[in-house]
């Protein structure tokens, strides 16, 4: 064999060898590229969901207070209607600051359910404000209120790829009816407000 094709053989297969370990840097960088950027937008995802479920589970505190004011049955600490109703507020402006980073980040499934979740809340907060109801309203709200919830989570769960099962059964939260505390405090508070 000829030295210049010797030497040409040579150079073929440097050639081959630099383009070869290029394209493999170069796929194992985008892999990873995209795996990093996917976990980053994961991490924020969980994060805004979380903040907008504790929003949430904030303002529906706030409610459930006030509706005992009002003498449902809805367990908790009565408040006074001027500090719930202002805490009512705080929460609900907490909300949808919160609602805005789910709707920019969320799946369209997530987003949906959220939707319908803070929909359920917003009949507890007029309920809360003095719109008139019955006891069963309010019971059939709590628990449209709570399927909503159990649905944002399962959508949520799903988005986050959290494969560990679907969350166990309510058992008998629906069905549950709170009675109202029985200490003077808030006897006298559902009795005014009647």
């Amino acid at each position: 064999m000829s030295p210049v094709v010797q030497q040409l053989l040579t150079l073929a297969g440097v050639l081959l060898g630099a383009s070869a370990s290029f394209a493999a840097t170069t796929l194992t960088e985008r892999s990873r590229w995209r795996r990093t950027h996917s976990t980053r937008w994961d991490d924020k995802r969980l994060l805004a969901y979380t903040d907008y479920a504790n929003a949430i589970k904030t303002a529906v505190h706030v409610c459930y207070r006030l509706a005992g004011t009002r003498g449902f049955p809805a367990g908790g600490v009565a408040v006074d209607l001027e500090t719930g109703l202002k805490e009512l507020s705080d929460a609900e402006r907490d909300r949808t600051v919160r609602w805005e980073l789910v709707l920019l980040l969320g799946s369209p499934a997530v987003t949906a359910a959220a939707r319908r979740w803070h929909e359920c809340l917003w009949r507890l907060e007029a309920l809360a404000r003095g719109e008139a109801a019955t006891e069963e309203d309010f019971l059939k709200m709590h628990t449209d209120f709570n399927q909503a919830r159990d649905v944002f989570y399962a959508c949520a769960r799903a988005d986050l790829g959290v494969t560990s099962g679907e969350l166990p059964s309510p058992g008998l939260r629906d069905t549950f009816r709170w009675k109202p505390l029985a200490d003077k405090t808030t006897a006298n508070l559902t009795e005014s407000t009647r």
